[in-house]
């Protein structure tokens, strides 16, 4: 992935529940989404367009953005999906 591109990082879950979004680094560990609520700001948000899928859609992707993403299903009591983000910076001029 590159630096101010949008990218959806996918999850699916086997029960029509809400889930739990968490983002881990090696310098911090953050609630993305829970219960209807985003918590890691504008843009941030949950792609709920096709039934049992509970995308995370992150526009304008940072180098800080880099790290584990993991879903958890059925309000976060189910089963666990962690996707690994890699950033890559944009070719600068000098």
């Amino acid at each position: 992935m590159v630096e101010g591109q949008s990218y959806t990082i996918p999850c699916n879950t086997t029960v029509n529940a809400d889930v739990k979004w968490l983002f881990t680094s090696t310098v911090t560990e953050s609630l993305v989404y829970d219960h209807g609520s985003v918590q890691f700001g504008p843009r941030f948000s949950l792609n709920t367009s096709v039934p049992l899928l509970y995308g995370l859609d992150i526009s304008n992707v940072q180098l800080n953005d880099t790290g584990n993403y993991t879903c958890i299903d059925d309000v976060g009591q189910g089963d666990k999906h962690i996707h690994n983000l890699v950033v890559q910076g944009k070719c600068r001029p000098r």
